[in-house]
């Protein structure tokens, strides 16, 4: 190939050899030539195609003429080389620039010409600077687009690639010179090694705006989406897959055609729902494929945005994989009228990149090149880009082991370490795993992508019917060449249900330890690696994890005799989001441990419960209950021995409700005749909305075993709200038409007794005579009513008018209806029915039966023409009241006729 003066510049962009020179194009020496023509293929038009003519000989005119009709904008004509040493001559044609949207057809002519030059089998070819002449393209834009389309080429022959510039267009050859030097690498201190979650070493290489992660690079880049050069392109927008109805998918639209509309309404004519991928063909877009998904806004309620959007990229990744797609490119996710923070969207989009490719052997990754493609109309997108390739250069940065503590008790040795618990050498390793023995979270898959696919086909075959909470399974190393068995256990999330009998999930994980020391130390192991158990997944509190696992720790080193286990490895995730906290907390149960174990040896008399570290939980509660509206009180509440209320007449609150429950049968429930300030605050409820009928009496409904369950499910609630942070109250919600009207009508004292922080409300419930003494006695079961608009659970009104078109009527003409409590907590707020749901919904991704997260709302409330309050668990309603009560036409005639004779005398 021709050299020049000029001081070329060589680089590689993706798998090409790039040169930059200024030079006369037709004394290159190269396999094929590139050349700016015109529609007509008139080549004595045009100053570098009269030049070419000259050069070539007419015999290319008269290839030309072989086109009658000529060609469109964007297409090529393929010639000889006539008199010149090329093997071939691409004849290519552009309009006059008019402006961004002709981008496009500059960028589909330069793939042309390296597709064909790929298809014809040639290894070099010369371009101009095809444009930016006559036909006024902007010199900047057309060198941005000429090395984008040769940097997504996936050349099969193709090697090098001259640019050649017009040697008077001084300011061209430097433009394209600038854009060329962002693909130079620069000195090899810019390769780092990455160290991946799932023990591989990534190899990463730095250049400007793009990192190469393992066998993929990531490269962000200020474009139009439709100009992108890639196998699949990516798009998001609304749920019924309408195009024209967002800015981004109408652009692709009017790029690729209608027929991407059309086979999308044909593929998809319910549309898709948040998260899932319709897939689409390219059509006249410079993509093979094109990817279609929808985002909810940010901020919303359910499904989870950042879930969503991450498992969206997962997803197209998986996709384009499968279909052994080598390029992807995607927007920035979020951005624009679903108000995604662009720190939020760069976060979670780079997340999602490194968890494809962490949970994928790199020997299975057919995409090569994942593009991020920042709107090149967007104010400030230089900006924008500097944010996306920062959080892309920030999770790119290697991870760095760190001893957080060391120590030693007895003869075992134990430290805990910030790093990749797939890289420690030790005998045994512990995962956390679901009951399914589902190896998809975090720190599960990245063992599972570490130790091969053998690892889960044992952990299926060998246990059909999943672990129980608590106990663990055992499977070889497979992969991970340094360990001798994993040992799988189940945990109980920290604020989980619990069915009567379970022990709390903080007994559960310290026993669960304690079961894997012991296991390893009677298989004649020396050494065992633990994650974090407990924290980020299941959400224990920071400092109660670590006490936990202390606890344990002291317990084998102090009780376990005769030990062949000599050293214990505590390995924190380096990407935890409270990684300092957890940091501290291991320190200060460490030395605590340490220290009461230094004591007994020196002679100081220590019992094993004086010596075990104490977790918050064992803490003695105050006798004064903290400031409401605290975080102080919803501990408080939680760790406080559960009592009736004060007002209770017959199982008076002087004690616990445990005492009161072996004392009494389950189903005993005593009825008690409320008091008048009682009666005139449910009254003043009641009549708000049934005016028309006549309360005959109201009663209290004292049921220990009942309450006592009711109990439960708001200490859960507390402990919820203490992990995830106080609930948004129902008047708070999005969507939310305001607060319980129940509430507004009942008096301070029943405000008082109920927890507004846990959502905790009165509500009404009609039933029919026959019902009131099982709902008295067992209270109100799910299980035996049919399913209504929001499914099978318990259903509650703020007006008794909606409850009482539910209602019966005895005998006597008297209806039934329940005064009853409900702790809502967590609060799921729709518009629309859902006959099938038998739980609320996943607060991740959405779905109404989801097995893969422990994020769940509590109860569901939807916004019918009047309001229905649902929860599922029937523990979470408690029927304290039963109100009788009688229509005025179902009043005898003798008594309407006596009110009506006081009235008209009065």
């Amino acid at each position: 190939m021709a050299a020049d003066n000029s001081k070329p510049l060589f680089v590689t962009v993706g798998s090409i050899k790039v040169r930059v020179i200024k030079d006369v194009i037709t004394d290159q020496q190269v396999d094929v030539i590139v050349n700016s023509s015109n529609c007509r293929l008139d080549l004595s038009k045009g100053r570098a195609s009269k030049a070419l003519l000259d050069a070539a000989g007419d015999v290319i005119q008269t290839e030309c003429d072989k086109y009658p009709n000529g060609i469109q904008n964007g297409e090529i004509a393929i010639t000889s080389g006539g008199q010149l040493s090329c093997k071939a001559i691409y004849h290519g044609a552009l309009s006059k620039y008019s402006g961004p949207q002709d981008d496009q057809t500059l960028a589909k002519l330069i793939k042309a010409c390296l597709d064909q030059a790929n298809t014809d089998g040639f290894q070099t070819m010369a371009i101009p600077a095809l444009g930016t002449g006559f036909l006024s393209y902007p010199v900047p834009t057309v060198a941005r687009i000429t090395l984008d389309c040769i940097h997504n080429c996936s050349a099969t022959s193709l090697q090098e690639v001259l640019v050649v510039i017009y040697k008077p267009e001084h300011n061209c050859f430097k433009a394209f010179l600038a854009e060329v030097k962002k693909y130079h690498p620069k000195a090899s201190s810019q390769g780092r090694q990455l160290q991946s979650s799932q023990g591989r070493q990534l190899q990463t290489q730095t250049t400007p705006n793009s990192c190469k992660i393992g066998p993929v690079t990531v490269e962000v880049v200020v474009n139009t989406l439709s100009s992108v050069h890639a196998d699949v392109i990516v798009c998001n927008g609304s749920k019924d897959l309408k195009l024209s109805n967002g800015s981004l998918s109408k652009s692709l639209l009017e790029a690729a055609g209608d027929g991407l509309q059309e086979e999308l309404d044909s593929s998809y004519p319910d549309g898709i729902d948040f998260g899932e991928c319709a897939i689409s063909k390219g059509y006249n877009l410079p993509c093979k494929s094109v990817y279609y998904g929808t985002l909810p806004k940010w901020g919303s309620s359910a499904p989870d945005p950042s879930y969503i959007l991450k498992k969206f990229m997962v997803e197209c990744l998986k996709e384009a994989n499968q279909h052994s797609m080598t390029s992807i490119a995607f927007p920035t996710l979020g951005l624009g009228v679903l108000h995604f923070p662009a720190h939020q969207s760069a976060r979670l989009m780079i997340q999602g990149i490194f968890e494809f490719i962490n949970n994928h052997p790199h020997a299975t990754i057919s995409i090569n090149k994942v593009i991020i493609v920042v709107y090149s109309a967007m104010k400030d997108s230089g900006k924008m880009q500097t944010t996306y390739v920062k959080e892309l250069e920030d999770q790119s940065a290697p991870s760095v082991n760190k001893t957080v503590y060391s120590g030693k008790i007895d003869s075992v040795s134990i430290t805990v370490n910030v790093g990749n618990i797939t890289k420690e050498k030790v005998d045994v390793l512990v995962n956390s795993v679901p009951t399914n023995l589902g190896l998809t979270s975090r720190g599960a898959a990245a063992i599972a992508a570490a130790a091969g696919p053998n690892l889960a086909t044992e952990l299926t075959t060998n246990n059909p019917n999943g672990v129980k909470h608590g106990d663990i399974v055992v499977t070889a190393g497979h992969d991970l060449a340094n360990i001798k068995e994993i040992y799988h256990g189940a945990l109980l999330p920290w604020y989980s249900k619990r069915s009567e009998g379970t022990k709390p999930p903080e007994d559960i994980l310290e026993e669960l330890i304690l079961e894997c020391l012991q296991k390893a130390n009677t298989n004649g192991h020396k050494s065992i690696a633990f994650p974090a158990l407990g924290t980020g997944y299941h959400k224990f509190p920071t400092d109660v994890a670590p006490a936990c696992m202390t606890s344990a720790f002291g317990k084998f080193c102090r009780e376990t005799k005769s030990k062949t286990v000599t050293e214990i490895r505590v390995v924190l995730y380096k990407g935890a989001d409270d990684l300092r906290l957890l940091e501290k907390a291991f320190q200060d149960e460490f030395s605590k441990l340490v220290s009461a174990t230094t004591d007994a040896s020196d002679g100081v008399k220590k019992t094993a419960a004086s010596m075990a570290p104490q977790t918050p939980l064992l803490q003695q509660v105050p006798k004064v209950p903290p400031q409401r509206g605290t975080k102080a009180y919803l501990e408080w509440k939680y760790r406080e021995d559960a009592r009736t209320p004060p007002y209770w007449s017959k199982f008076t609150n002087k004690i616990t409700l445990k005492d009161w429950n072996l004392q009494v049968k389950s189903g005993a429930a005593h009825l008690e005749s409320v008091d008048q300030s009682t009666y005139r605050s449910i009254r003043a409820a009641f009549k708000s909305s049934m005016g028309q009928s006549k309360i005959v009496s109201i009663q209290r409904i004292e049921n220990v075993v009942l309450f006592l369950k009711y109990s439960d499910e708001c200490q859960r609630l507390f402990r919820k709200a203490v992990v995830e942070g106080e609930f948004v109250p129902l008047q708070k919600v999005r969507n939310s038409t305001g607060t319980a009207k129940t509430m507004q009508h009942l008096d301070q004292t029943m405000h008082d007794n109920t927890h507004p922080e846990i959502n905790e409300y009165y509500f009404f419930h009609g039933t029919k005579p026959h019902c009131v003494s099982v709902i008295t006695g067992q209270g109100l079961d799910n299980r035996l009513a049919g399913p209504g608009l929001l499914g099978t659970g318990v259903y509650g009104a703020e007006d008794a008018a909606k409850s009482s078109s539910y209602t019966g009527v005895d005998t006597k003409g008297c209806h039934p209806m329940f005064l009853m409590r409900m702790c809502l907590g967590d609060i799921y707020m729709t518009s629309r029915s859902a006959a099938g749901i038998r739980r609320p919904p996943c607060k991740k991704c959405g779905r109404q039966m989801c097995t893969s997260h422990q994020e769940i709302y509590d109860s569901v409330v939807a916004n019918f023409m009047a309001r229905e309050f649902v929860v599922y668990d029937r523990s979470q309603s408690y029927p304290e009241y039963l109100i009788w009560y009688q229509f005025w036409r179902n009043l005898s005639w003798n008594v309407f006729r006596k009110r009506t004779q006081i009235a008209l005398n009065q």
